[in-house]
């Protein structure tokens, strides 16, 4: 089981059910971290933010992100 804490309580009040979601996936798909699990949830609801996610991955894998 995914701890609660291993998602920020930042990202758990703005978008619920995005954390949600990306808790599933990470208990189905051990070999996603919490970013990638995160950024394909939030695709999944809000197709539109593409370029965003991406971003932040590529800042995240250079190691630039938070």
């Amino acid at each position: 089981m995914i701890s609660p804490a291993r998602y920020g309580l930042q990202r758990w009040l703005l978008a619920p059910r995005t954390t949600w979601r990306a808790r599933r996936l990470c208990a189905a798909h051990p070999q996603l971290s919490g970013d990638q699990a995160w950024a394909l949830a939030r695709l999944y609801r809000h197709p539109d933010e593409v370029l965003y996610a991406h971003g932040f991955l590529q800042r995240r894998d250079w190691g630039q992100g938070n």
